[in-house]
């Protein structure tokens, strides 16, 4: 479907990794490895829009599952690694409205971009938010309905809201 490579990351070339109703805002921004599903009624936002100074983008490594009526606003750019599973209802912001001045509408108020960052082999749970500025490290489990404010350490399961480490995983 789209030609560009940047690197690693190849852009779709088969229609069929991307399923019915899938939305997606500007997808020369968006990047993504071999076998990577994008399932129904997902919305992807690549950035790359004069509100964003052009900037943001969406990476998605190889064999990794975005699942049905996700929500990716990756303007402040998404990196999401190999082999992540990513259930239904997630959303993963790495954009979000400032609320300081008072005197300003919230839509008014200054944009603050911060990458997020999923390593590989990690499972995000049903309905969990990814807020920006998140890393999320290698082998790690977001149980369903977190809400994820914080780095999260390798092999580690954390759940709740805000979300909270509880256990290891096992090697």
């Amino acid at each position: 479907m789209f030609k560009k490579i940047r690197r690693t990351w190849y852009t779709l070339k088969n229609p069929a990794d991307i399923r019915e109703g899938v939305v997606i805002r500007n997808p020369k921004n968006l990047y993504a490895g071999k076998n990577v599903i994008i399932d129904a009624h997902s919305m992807l936002h690549c950035g790359g829009y004069s509100w964003s100074d052009n900037r943001g983008f969406i990476k998605i490594g190889d064999n990794s599952y975005i699942g049905p009526h996700c929500v990716l606003f990756g303007a402040g750019e998404i990196e999401i690694g190999n082999d992540v599973l990513i259930a239904p209802s997630v959303v993963i912001t790495s954009h979000q409205h400032s609320y300081h001045v008072t005197t300003l509408p919230m839509r008014k108020q200054k944009i603050r971009f911060d990458k997020v960052f999923i390593d590989n082999n990690v499972w995000i749970g049903a309905h969990s938010t990814i807020l920006p500025g998140v890393k999320i490290y290698e082998g790690s489990i977001i149980a369903a309905g977190a809400v994820v404010s914080k780095d999260v350490p390798p092999y580690t399961i954390v759940g709740g809201v805000p979300a909270k480490k509880i256990k290891d995983v096992k090697k």
